[in-house]
C-alpha cells in the first residue's frame, strides 16, 4: 500500500510511552486503594521514568551528534523536536505526580504515618533524628571542600549529593552514596518518616562549621544507552560485559533532580562541574528524589502497621492437574498455566524432575531474566551435574540484568552445563524449553515448553503471562532445529509450526493478517484480537490500516507504547485499542485470528516493536489442543468484557477509562476468580482422560 497513507495515523513512541507511565500514574491516584498501593504505584512510575531517561532520552541525546539526524517515522521529528516534546510531557507528569503524592502522604498520615522535614522537629523526635544522624549516618559521610586542590566527585547514576556554595570559591559537596534512602521512626504519637539526604542537609553547616549560603538535594541519572561491541567480546564475551557495565556508570547525565529549585549561581556550577549537555537543565520537584521509598517504607513499618495499609496479599493458585509426574500429565494433553493467577511450581517441578529422571538425556532452554535464588537455575543446575546434558542460552545482554546473568552464567558453567550467550547482533529473548527423552525409540521424545515470560519464579506471581506446555513431536523437531541453529550462531531457522524472530515472525504474521482481509473483501466475517505489550513496527501499521479498510474488524490490546491511532476515518475506522494497567503487570502476548468458528491462536515472546521483530530472536507457537484453545478464548471474552481497568485510546492517542457503572468487570480480578474456581474443582487422576476433553478432540478432528 501507498507508505504515505499511515501517516496522521502514528503517535510518537516516546510519547506514547509517556501515556503508558501516566496510566500508572492514574492506579496511583485512586483513592480507594490502600495507601501503600497507591504508593507502591507511584513508586513503579518514578521507576519507570528513571529507566525512560536513561535509555530512551539517552538515545535521542546520542542521536543529537549523528550527521545527517535521523528521523522519527512516525511524525517526521528530529532528535531536538522530540527532546523537547519529551522534556515538556515528563515535567508535566512530575508535576501531576507531586499532587498524587500529597494525597498519598495524606491518606498515610490519617492512618498514623507521617512523612517530616526535619526542620519542622523539635523536643524528642529531634532528638531521635540527632541520634540517627550521629550513630548511622555521620560516620559513612565524606564531605568533601571543592576548590583548586579538591576536585568535584564522581556521581554515580541514579545516586544523590548534598550540594552547598559555602562562599564564592568553595563548593561544598557530600556524596549520599549507598546511604540508606530513608529512615522509619516509631513513638507514642505514631509512625514518622525522615529522608535520609533531608537530615544530611539540615546537619551539613556542623560539618563545614559554618552556615553555608545555599544547600540542595541533588540527584544525577546517568545515560544508560551504551552498547557492547560484538567485536569487544572476541574470545571473552563475559570479561567484555563487565567491562560494559564499569563504562555504563560513566555516561553523560540526562537528568538532574534537585529537592529544591537551585540559584543561578549553583545552577552554573551544577552544569560546569557536572558538564551537562545543554539540553538538561537541574530541576526542582516536590517528592522524594528516589524510588527507593515507595518500595521500602512497607518493609520498614511494624509488620501490623504494614498490613492494615496494604491490600490482601493475592497468591497463586496452585494447579490441579500437576499432581505426581508432570511430564506424564503433559503427554496426556496439552497444559497451559496462566500466571500469576495459577503457579509457576508445574514447570518447576518439570524441570525439578528431569533433573533426576534417567530417561532425560537432554536439557535445552533460553534464560533471560532468572530470578535470585533461581531454582530453576538449581535445577538445572542439578540436572548437568547428574550427567544430563544442559544448553543454556543465556543472554547476556538483557539490560539491567546483565550482573546477574554473568553471575548465573558462571555457575551454571561451574556445573557442567554448556553456557552461550546469545548470538552476534542479536538478543535471544525467546521463552523455550526443551526436554528430551530417551525411552527406547527410534527418536527422542521431547517435552517443549513456550511462554510469553522470563523463567523467573518471582515475576510469576507479579505478571500476566502465559506458559504452553506439549508433548507435539512436530513442536518439539522445531524446538531441536532452533537449539541447534543457536549453536551455530544463526539467527534464521526453518520450522514448521513455531514462529521464529527474526525470519519468520513478521512474515507469518502479516499473513495471518492477510487471510483476514481476504475474507472481508469476500463479504465474509473478519477479525483479530492482537495482546502485546508494545507496537511501533512500520510495516504492521501499515498492514493494519489495509486490514481496516478492507473491513476486518481489530482489536488491540497493547499495554504501553502504541503507535498507531484508532477510529481515523477511511483508514482505522475498525480499529479499538485498549490498555489494561491493573494490579499485575500485563505482560502476556496472546494473538487470534478469525472469526468465532475458525480462530487461530497463538502465544509468544515478542512484542511488535522494531526490535522484537528485526533485532531479537523470538518464538511464537500455534495452540492447538481443544482445551488449551477453549480456555484462551475464555480470557480473551474477558479482557474484551474489561470495563474497569481497559483504558480506550481515541483518534488523538489519549486514553480514557470507560464509564463508571455499577457493575464494571476488571479483567485481573475474574482472571484470578476464575481460575481459583478451576482449580478447586477436583481434577482426574494421572492417567484418566476427562470426557469434555476427548469430544473436544474429536469435535476438532470432523471439523479439521
Amino acid at each position: 500500500m501507498d507508505q504515505t497513507v499511515a501517516y496522521g495515523c502514528t503517535v510518537n513512541r516516546e510519547l506514547s510511552w509517556l501515556g503508558f507511565n501516566r496510566r500508572v500514574l492514574e492506579e496511583a491516584a485512586l483513592e480507594g486503594r490502600p495507601p501503600l498501593d497507591r504508593l507502591a504505584f507511584l513508586g513503579i512510575f518514578l521507576s519507570n521514568l528513571d529507566e525512560f531517561f536513561r535509555v530512551r532520552v539517552g538515545t535521542l541525546v546520542d542521536q543529537l551528534a549523528e550527521e545527517p539526524p535521523p528521523i522519527d517515522d512516525k511524525t517526521g521529528w528530529t532528535p531536538g523536536q522530540q527532546l523537547e516534546a519529551v522534556t515538556q510531557r515528563a515535567n508535566a507528569l512530575m508535576d501531576d505526580a507531586a499532587e498524587v503524592a500529597r494525597g498519598i502522604r495524606a491518606a498515610l498520615a490519617a492512618h498514623g504515618v507521617d512523612f517530616v522535614r526535619a526542620e519542622t522537629l523539635d523536643g524528642p523526635r529531634a532528638a531521635a533524628m540527632a541520634r540517627f544522624y550521629k550513630e548511622e549516618i555521620k560516620p559513612l559521610l565524606s564531605p568533601l571542600a571543592i576548590d583548586a586542590h579538591h576536585p568535584f566527585p564522581f556521581v554515580r547514576d541514579r545516586e544523590a549529593a548534598v550540594v552547598a556554595r559555602l562562599g564564592k570559591r568553595t563548593l561544598g559537596v557530600i556524596p549520599l552514596g549507598r546511604l540508606p534512602r530513608f529512615k522509619v521512626f516509631s513513638d507514642d504519637t505514631g509512625h514518622w518518616v525522615l529522608h535520609t539526604g533531608d537530615v544530611v542537609r539540615f546537619f551539613a553547616p556542623k560539618l563545614y562549621g559554618r552556615l553555608p549560603d545555599e544547600m540542595v538535594v541533588c540527584r544525577v541519572t546517568r545515560n544508560a544507552d551504551l552498547t557492547v561491541e560484538e567485536r569487544e567480546g572476541e574470545g571473552d564475551f563475559r570479561g567484555a560485559m563487565r567491562d560494559f557495565l564499569r563504562r555504563r556508570k560513566r555516561l553523560a547525565p540526562v537528568r538532574v533532580q534537585c529537592d529544591r529549585a537551585p540559584s543561578p549561581e549553583l545552577e552554573a556550577i551544577l552544569r560546569e562541574r557536572l558538564a551537562l549537555p545543554d539540553n538538561v537543565t537541574p530541576r526542582a520537584q516536590a517528592l522524594p528524589l528516589d524510588p527507593a521509598f515507595a518500595f521500602g517504607l512497607a518493609k520498614a513499618l511494624p509488620p501490623e502497621v504494614a498490613r492494615a495499609l496494604s491490600a490482601e496479599p493475592r497468591k497463586p493458585a496452585p494447579v490441579a492437574w500437576a499432581q505426581g509426574e508432570i511430564a506424564a500429565r503433559v503427554r496426556e494433553k496439552d497444559r497451559l498455566l496462566h500466571f500469576p493467577f495459577e503457579s509457576i511450581a508445574p514447570f518447576v517441578r518439570l524441570l525439578e524432575q528431569a533433573a533426576d529422571d534417567p530417561r532425560v538425556t537432554a536439557i535445552r532452554i533460553t534464560l533471560y531474566r532468572l530470578a535470585a535464588n533461581s531454582r530453576i537455575a538449581q535445577a538445572l543446575a542439578r540436572a548437568a551435574e547428574n550427567g544430563k546434558d544442559v544448553l543454556c542460552v543465556l543472554e547476556l545482554r538483557a539490560r539491567f540484568d546483565e550482573e546477574s546473568n554473568i553471575n548465573y552464567s558462571e555457575m551454571l558453567q561451574e556445573a557442567g552445563c554448556t553456557v552461550i550467550y546469545g548470538l552476534p547482533g542479536y538478543k535471544v529473548h525467546a521463552k523455550v524449553c526443551l526436554i528430551l527423552y530417551n525411552d527406547g525409540g527410534d527418536e527422542p521424545r521431547t517435552i517443549t515448553q513456550i511462554g510469553t515470560g522470563n523463567y523467573n519464579e518471582k515475576t510469576a506471581a507479579q505478571y500476566t503471562d502465559l506458559s504452553y506446555l506439549t508433548a507435539d513431536p512436530v513442536i518439539g523437531r522445531d524446538a531441536i532445529r532452533l537449539f541447534r541453529a543457536l549453536c551455530l550462531g544463526e539467527p534464521e531457522v526453518e520450522t514448521e509450526r513455531l514462529w521464529v524472530a527474526p525470519k519468520t515472525f513478521l512474515p507469518r504474521l502479516l499473513a495471518q493478517l492477510d487471510e483476514e482481509i481476504a475474507e472481508a473483501r469476500a463479504g465474509r466475517p473478519a477479525q483479530a484480537f492482537l495482546k502485546v505489550n508494545s507496537l511501533n513496527n512500520m510495516p504492521l501499521i501499515r498492514k493494519l490500516i489495509e486490514a481496516s479498510r478492507a473491513g476486518v474488524d481489530l482489536t488491540l490490546h497493547v499495554r504501553g507504547i502504541c503507535c498507531v491511532r484508532p477510529g481515523i476515518p477511511g483508514r482505522t475506522d475498525r480499529l479499538a485499542i485498549r490498555s489494561v494497567v491493573g494490579d499485575s503487570l500485563e505482560h502476556t502476548r496472546l494473538l487470534c485470528f478469525g472469526a468465532p468458528g475458525r480462530e487461530r491462536l497463538f502465544i509468544g515472546s515478542g512484542d511488535f516493536l522494531n526490535r522484537n521483530l528485526n533485532r531479537r530472536v523470538e518464538v511464537y507457537t500455534p495452540i492447538l489442543d481443544p482445551d488449551c484453545r477453549a480456555d484462551l478464548l475464555e480470557v480473551i471474552r474477558i479482557l474484551r468484557a474489561d470495563t474497569a481497568k481497559a483504558r480506550v485510546m481515541a483518534p488523538d492517542g489519549t486514553y480514557a477509562l470507560p464509564a463508571p457503572g455499577p457493575k464494571a468487570l476488571s479483567s485481573q480480578d475474574a482472571l484470578r476468580a476464575r481460575y481459583a474456581d478451576l482449580n478447586a474443582r477436583p481434577c482426574p487422576p494421572p492417567g484418566a482422560s476427562p470426557k469434555p476433553s476427548l469430544l473436544r478432540r474429536l469435535l476438532a478432528r470432523l471439523r479439521a
